[in-house]
Formats: C-alpha cells, structure tokens, sequence
C-alpha cells in the first residue's frame, strides 16, 4: 500500500485576499460605527441631510433628510424625510414624506406618509402607499394597500389584494376532501359580504400512485340564512402539476376554472361543517384548450381561528415563573459555586476517550480502534490530514463529543474558558491515541470549538432544571432531564451525592430575574422541495424546538460567555430524512454598549455561530441532495440594535452579525469518497435578523445568512487509485461556494401561551469549481404548526 510522505500531508494555512478584506471588516466595524462619518461598514449619524451610506448598514439618530444607503439594513431614529434603499430591512420611527425600498422587509414604527415597496411592510397609521406580497398597518386612514395579503386594524376598505384582513374579518381553517383534488388544506377570510380562500390540494389526476397537486384561489359571496346556517358561491382559479413530462394527452401543468356553491353549518362558535357542488374547466397553458370538464363536490370541516393571546415583554418571555420571588445576586435561593476540581475533570475526558476507544474495539470489534503502539507512532510520524467521515458525524457527532470534554471541566467547578482546553485536549488525545487513522483536523476544530457551543448551552440548560429544594418524583424527573441533556453533569451530581440531597437554601442553578428564559415547542409538517419543484417533494412531521436565554441587549452587570444565546432546532419524524434537520446556535461571548439615544440602543459584541443543516435525498425525486451546510467552527462581532416601543408594536429589533468560519462544509456536486459527499473549509458569514412583535397578535422574524466557503486543498492532481483511502487528505472539490438561507417566520397569539406557525426557508447555492463546470442550486421547505409557549 502506498503512502503518503510527511511532507505531503502538512496543512498549509492560506489566506485569501477575501479573507483578509473580512478581517478588515471586522476590526473596523467597532471603530467605524461608533464614529459620526456619512460612509462606513456600519454607518452612523445624528443628522443626514444629503446622503449616508453603509456598506451593511446606516444608522441616522436625528434628522433624516436625505437618502440612506445599504446592503443590508438602514435605520432611522426619527422621522424620515427622504429614501432608504436597503437589501434587506429599511426601519424607521416614522415617514413623513419619503420611500421605503427594499427586497424583503419596510417597518414604520410611526405614521407613514410616503410608500414602502417590499416583500413585508409594515407601518403604524398608514396615510401612504404599501406595495409588497404583505402589507400590514394599524390604522390606514387615508392610505392605500397593494399585494397579495392586505392587513390593517380598522376596517377602513382602501385595499387591492388576494386577501384582506380587518378586525371584523373572520378567519377558518378549511379541511375537506373530493372530486377536484382529493384531499384540501385551506384558510378562509370571510369579511362582511364577500370571502376569499387560498388552499393546495393534492391528487389532482386520481388516487394513483403518481403524485399530482394544486394551489388554488377562490373569491365569492355569502348570506346568513339564520345564526348557524349560511349560503355561498365562489369562483376559482387552480394552478395544477402533474408532472407526467413527455406523457402523450397529459401535460405537466395545467390550469383549472370552478364555480361551487356551498352551504355552511356552525356546530359551535369554534366548528363548522360545509358541502359544495359546482363544475371545473381544466384547459392546457400553452394553448388554453380543454382538457376536462366535469361536475365537482366536495366537504369538510372547518376550525374558526380566535385573535388573542397573552403579551409578553420586548425582549420575549420576560415574565418570572409562577411562585417563584426575583433573585438578588445575595440571594439564598442561589446555589453557591461549586468547587473547583480540575483533575477531576482531567481523569473524566481520559474515562469518557477510554470508555468509547474500548466499546469500539471490543464490542463493535472496529478496524479503527485497533491501536498499537506502531499506529500511535505513524499517527504523530504522519501529521493531520482532512478525513472522509459523513457529513453528521464530522460536523454534529464531534462536537457533541466535545461538548462531553467541556462539561467534564464546567461540572467540576471551571469557567467557560477554564473548560476550553479541556475540549481541546480531549480532542488532541482522541486523535492521537484513539484510532489507527491519521488525526483528522477538522475533528479538532469542530470538537473544541463546537464543544464550546454545545456544552456552555447543555451546561445552562441543565442549571435551568434542577432545583435541589424539590423532592420525590417530581426531583426523579428534573434529575432525570438535567442528566439526558447534559450527562456528564448527571454523573458527577451522582457521584457526589448531589442528586438526592436537598437543600433549604442555595438550592436553586439559575437566575430567572436575571437571565430570563423563552422557551417554545411546536409539532407540525414539513414540505420539503426536491430541486425547487413545487409539488415534487416531500411531507414529514417535525418537532421545532425555539430557546432564547438571557437578553440580546445587555442592561445589567453580567457579561459572561453565554449569558446570552439563541437555540432553533428541527427534529424530523420522517425515516428518510435526518432525525436533525437543523440545528442553529448563536452564543454571545462578550458585550458592550455602542451607544444608547434617545430611541434606540445599540450594543457590540463577540459571538459564537454554530449552524447545522442537513438533509436527504426526496424519495422518489430527482436524486438531489435539497441542501447540506455546517458551520462548525465560526466566531466573529455582531451588533443589535433596539427600537423602543410604539403603539402595538412592542418590540423591534435589528441584528447584523459578521464571523469568519475557521471550519465549515457545503454539498459537493463531485466529491464522492467512502462516507463524504460534501466540501470543507474556512470562510466567513454575513447574517441579519428583523424581529417585529405586535401585542397581542403576533410576530413576524426575518432570517436572511450568506455562507461564503473556500475548499482549499484538492485531490484533482492526484491518482485515488493508488492512494490509501484514510491518506487523502482532501477538503474535497477546489472552488467556493456561496450559500444564501433566508427564513421568514409568522407566528399567531391563540389563548394560554399556543400559537399558530408559518415559517419557510429558502436555500440557493453557488459553487464555483477549479476543475469541474459550476453549479447553481436552489430549493425550498415550507413548515406549518401549532407551537406552546412556556
């Protein structure tokens, strides 16, 4: 077998003129943004009266005369009397004569006298023009709405859309089956006369074993017969897919006219009944001729949808638990820091490398925990290479690894950064130690750094639970939790009694006054696109899982590693799609104040970014991996900017997060070598994120990130054939990719803390190979539920 000569597997450390152009930006950004300079990356000024431009963004905190320009987001602190052209967001306290433009989000936290063009807009009193797939505003007394989706809180009609929404319009939640397309899942907008409806409906062609569908709008008329009994008529248009390509007398899509007339019965003020009976064309698109007509019926059940829901705080969930008093930093409650045991921690990441070496040599008998003192030897001969291993283990299972590393120190009395090396160390040992395969080094930055992640957030979470006051089973189950979601913990609780001792003071782990928590859990389904087709995909039920700890703004005397971070994670429930589909983590590290005026407040800080997508091949599609991105290793400065509260709209906030990616992975259209599919590689990442919340409705969350990934070292030059498969050393295919994930996310008050969820997510990716033709791919995922907030 040949091998590879040392020389030929040392790690080269390049650096791109991008990257360094990235770490510029980053050095500079602090300086650049606290200055009152027209032009920056973040640019910032009391007053504008020509022009302010920023290469992410503008911050203008007096006067607003002028334009302000941006990338990504512009905000003004008073009203604005000129343009804001952004990429991303445009805010702004107000607009008194001016325009709003940008490609996904407007807000006016005031009156808006002006227009705002944009996917999402949003305005107090409205005495202006919105045009977007979604407008939004309390009072629209002399404005106007263009766009698919119109809403306002008064029932002012000066609306042009698909649907409008005011507070007399009642909204139901429509299933039913029949002849049309055989199963239906649609939302009902009755206003006083008139309804629209706007559903997708499956199995178009038949109930056969080729998939076909429907999206379909519907606008008609109503009468009330008596209180529980209505009549109706409507007609509607049907987008259909059939995806028979090249089928002689059966097109891939076609489009369908029906008129129904339906009756309708309230078994109660939540549950209806209804029927219809009514005719469908379905004409070809191309030419418009017929392709059937016929007779159509159809029922079902409808769900009325109840406004309403119990208001939480700017920064979230801000409430205390029930029964539980506001802590003082003196308080007895608190328990006392444990005592620092660092050896301990040193013989707990030996046991747990030890532990895992031995049940992978003897029970599972592997070729790769077969060591000897030879293989250690040509482990430390041969230096690091960049190993072959799936896409979850590199970059989920070696972070989780080190996550156990981390708390083997935190559970024994060590900081954060105290708990560091030993995620390291461990690491180090394993690599060297604990396989016969060279040491891989992306194992050693996605288990340190991603052990970081994971293990300060399993750390604080585990704090969340246990309460040493409690007794009996209810402490059985909080033991029980704390040690599923952080083991080492667990054991070492176990093993110095802790588990069942119970205290009279210093009892409790975590500070709710301080360091509020924002928990939410959701069941629903999942659409999975395959390579962007509409209705050539996949459905999958999933568990969603949203924690926000601490205070993205931070007011009080903490500025720790974690006292602030954000968890979303998406479990699959699907055997064909990963059980993670998503895992996104964002940890600040350290904070200061930039500035606080008189209407915003605006913070710097160092975080931590790790973020996890993975999925799966649709069964039955084209064969296309939908989307595969890692950033394991990532840390860089963000900035959160504040805006105060304004009428019903209780919380906005802007983010802007840089972070240069130390290790990260993509999907490769080329690269296919035992169990890797996928690029690694270093790189840096832009993200932006908008949270609007109005009281007593709901909120509205913007995510847009832009990945951008270099894969430095090939295999192209070399022959694979005459090469040991675990001596490579490859990233994979030489190029770059750029990934772009935008995620808009809508969520409903219901009564006691439940909620309806709409969210979707959006994936393009570029990649640019050095050897192979480039490839552009985008696809998509559209997820719906209902979620509890705790």
């Amino acid at each position: 077998m040949h091998k590879i000569q040392p020389q030929e597997s040392h790690i080269t450390i390049r650096m791109h003129k991008r990257h360094l152009t990235l770490i510029g930006l980053c050095l500079y950004t602090a300086w650049a943004t606290a200055q009152n300079s027209p032009v920056g990356i973040v640019s910032r000024q009391d007053t504008i009266h020509t022009a302010q431009v920023g290469l992410l963004g503008t911050v203008a905190e007096g006067e607003a005369h002028g334009a302000q320009l941006s990338l990504i987001t512009n905000m003004s602190t008073a009203p604005l009397r000129g343009l804001q052209l952004a990429g991303i967001t445009n805010l702004a306290t107000g607009v008194e004569r001016g325009l709003q433009l940008s490609s996904l989000v407007n807000v006016s936290e005031g009156y808006m006298r002006g227009a705002q063009l944009g996917g999402y807009n949003y305005a107090d009193s409205l005495n202006g023009f919105q045009l977007g797939l979604i407008n939004i505003a309390r009072h629209h007394p002399r404005g106007w709405q263009v766009g698919l989706v119109n809403i306002t809180r008064d029932t002012i009609a000066h609306k042009i859309g698909l649907v409008n929404v005011n507070p007399n319009t009642d909204i139901d939640f429509m299933l039913s089956g029949g002849s049309s397309t055989k199963l239906n899942g649609a939302v009902r907008f009755r206003n006083r006369s008139t309804y629209n409806i706007i559903g997708i409906g499956t199995h178009y062609m038949g109930l056969d074993d080729k998939f076909s569908g429907a999206l379909f709008y519907r606008l008609g008329q109503y009468v009330h017969l008596s209180p529980r009994w209505s009549l109706s008529g409507d007609i509607g248009f049907y987008h259909i897919e059939t995806f028979e390509h090249d089928v002689v007398g059966k097109p891939e899509r076609l489009f369908s006219i029906q008129a129904r007339i339906s009756a309708d019965y309230q078994v109660n003020d939540r549950l209806g009944l209804f029927a219809s009976v009514g005719y469908g064309d379905t004409r070809y698109y191309h030419h418009a001729k017929s392709y059937r007509s016929r007779p159509l019926v159809e029922a079902g059940i409808t769900l009325q949808y109840r406004r309403g829901g119990r208001a939480v705080s700017p920064a979230g969930n801000r409430h205390t638990p029930a029964g539980r008093r506001l802590l003082s930093a003196t308080d007895s409650l608190l328990a006392l820091p444990l005592a620092k045991r660092p050896w301990l921690g040193v013989a707990e990441v030996i046991g747990i490398n030890a532990g895992v070496h031995l049940f992978d040599r003897f029970a599972l008998n592997e070729d790769f925990a077969q060591t000897t003192m030879h293989s250690i030897g040509d482990n430390f001969s041969r230096g690091f290479v960049w190993d072959n291993d799936f896409f979850i283990t590199n970059m989920f299972a070696h972070p989780y690894h080190g996550n156990l590393y981390f708390n083997s120190a935190r559970s024994n009395g060590m900081s954060f950064w105290q708990s560091v090396p030993y995620a390291l160390g461990g690491s180090l040992m394993w690599e060297f130690f604990g396989e016969t395969e060279p040491p891989a080094i992306n194992d050693v930055f996605a288990t340190t750094m991603g052990g970081m992640a994971i293990g300060e957030v399993t750390h604080r979470m585990s704090d969340v639970i246990l309460n040493d006051h409690d007794r009996g089973f209810s402490r059985f189950l909080r033991e029980l939790a704390a040690a599923v979601i952080n083991p080492v913990k667990g054991f070492n609780r176990l093993i110095h009694g802790d588990s069942w001792r119970v205290r009279s003071d210093h009892y409790l782990y975590h500070d709710h006054s301080q360091l509020p928590i924002d928990l939410s859990l959701g069941l629903g389904l999942r659409y999975l696109a395959d390579d962007g087709g509409l209705f050539r995909g996949e459905y999958s039920p999933v568990i969603n899982l949203s924690l926000t700890y601490g205070d993205p703004l931070n007011e009080g005397e903490h500025n720790c590693p974690y006292d602030f971070f954000e968890l979303e994670t998406t479990f699959g429930l699907s055997k064909i799609q990963p059980m993670i589909n998503h895992l996104n983590l964002l940890g600040r590290l350290w904070s200061t104040p930039m500035w606080e005026g008189r209407r915003i407040k605006a913070e710097l800080g160092i975080y931590q970014h790790f973020n996890y997508y993975d999925s799966k091949p649709v069964k039955g599609g084209t064969g296309l991996t939908p989307y595969r991105i890692s950033e394991a290793a990532s840390v860089g400065p963000g900035m959160v900017f504040s805006f105060p509260e304004v009428g019903v709209l209780q919380r906005l906030e802007q983010r802007i997060l840089l972070s240069g990616i130390l290790l990260g992975g993509t999907k490769s259209d080329y690269y296919s070598f035992l169990d890797r599919d996928y690029n690694m590689g270093s790189g840096f990442s832009i993200k932006s994120k908008t949270h609007l919340e109005v009281r007593h409705f709901g909120r509205f969350i913007l995510k847009a990130n832009y990945f951008q990934i270099f894969t430095w070292k090939g295999y192209e030059d070399r022959d694979l054939s005459e090469l040991d498969p675990h001596l490579i050393n490859s990233q994979g295919d030489k190029g770059n990719a750029r990934l772009v994930v935008v995620n808009p996310l809508f969520e409903f008050d219901l009564r006691r803390g439940y909620r309806i969820t709409l969210s979707g997510a959006f994936y393009a990716r570029r990649t640019h190979y050095a050897h192979y033709p480039d490839v552009h791919a985008r696809t998509f995922e559209f997820k719906t539920g209902l979620s509890y907030h705790f």
